[in-house]
C-alpha cells in the first residue's frame, strides 16, 4: 500500500498497522464516499485527492468542517458504540484511499495500546477542529472566519524558503471556502478582494498563497 508523503510519528504507526488489512478505493470527483446515517463499516485511510466532510444545516446551506488532505484519516465514526457515520464525506478531486473494515480496526487497536491512544489523540484533534469551526461561525465575522480557515489550511503546509514566512496553499474555489465558513460565495469573494489588496494574501490558477501570517492571525481573532 502506498504511504502518506508527510505525516506526524503516530499518523505513521497508524498507516504502517492498519493499511496492510484495507482494500484500495478509487473515487470520482464530486462522488460521495460516506453519507450521514450510513453505518460505518471502516476507517479510511486517504492516499490521494482531497475529502470534504460536511454537515447541512437545517436551512439546506453546506457546512465544511474539514477538509481532509494526503496522509490523513477520517472516518472515525467506526469507533463509537452505534457506529453511524456523521457527515458528508465528498471527493473534491478524483479520490485514492485505503478502506479499513471496522473488524479489522478493532483488532489492531486490541493488539496494541499505543495505536490506541494514537488514534485517540487524532480523534481529539478533528473534533476540537470541528468545534473551532462551528464556534467560529457562531461568533465570529466572515473576515475572521476566513482569515482563520486560511490559517488552519496553512498548518499543514511548510513556509516558503525566503525573507518572507509566506505559506502556498493549495487551490481553493470561492464556493469551497464559503462552505467552509458559511457565508455567500458572493461574500467570500469581496473579503478575498479585501485582503489582496491589503497584501495579505495574493491568488493564482495554482493556488492561494498567505503574505502576512502575522495581520491574519490578528483578523482571525477579531
Amino acid at each position: 500500500m502506498e504511504q502518506p508523503s508527510q505525516e506526524t510519528a503516530g499518523a505513521h504507526a497508524l498507516w504502517e498497522r492498519l493499511a496492510p488489512h484495507g482494500s484500495a478505493q478509487g473515487f470520482r470527483r464530486h462522488s460521495y464516499i460516506h453519507t450521514p446515517g450510513q453505518p460505518a463499516h471502516a476507517l479510511f485511510l486517504l492516499v490521494s485527492g482531497q475529502v470534504s466532510l460536511q454537515m447541512l444545516s437545517s436551512g439546506g446551506r453546506v457546512l465544511t468542517l474539514r477538509v481532509v488532505e494526503p496522509g490523513q484519516i477520517f472516518g472515525q465514526s467506526v469507533l463509537d458504540s452505534q457506529p453511524h457515520y456523521d457527515t458528508y464525506a465528498e471527493a473534491l478531486k478524483p479520490v485514492r484511499l485505503v478502506a479499513v473494515p471496522r473488524a479489522a480496526v478493532y483488532a489492531a487497536l486490541a493488539a496494541d495500546p499505543a495505536l490506541a491512544s494514537a488514534l485517540i489523540e487524532q480523534l481529539g484533534q478533528q473534533r476540537l477542529t470541528v468545534s473551532r469551526r462551528i464556534d467560529e461561525v457562531a461568533f465570529k465575522s466572515v473576515p475572521a472566519r476566513l482569515a482563520s480557515v486560511l490559517l488552519e489550511m496553512s498548518e499543514t503546509h511548510p513556509p516558503a524558503e525566503g525573507p518572507r514566512p509566506e505559506r502556498r496553499l493549495p487551490r481553493r474555489t470561492h464556493q469551497q471556502l464559503a462552505e467552509m465558513i458559511n457565508a455567500y460565495r458572493e461574500t467570500v469573494t469581496k473579503v478575498i478582494n479585501q485582503f489582496r489588496d491589503a497584501r495579505l494574501l495574493d491568488v493564482d490558477n495554482k493556488g492561494i498563497t498567505l503574505l502576512n501570517l502575522s495581520r491574519l492571525r490578528e483578523l482571525s481573532q477579531s
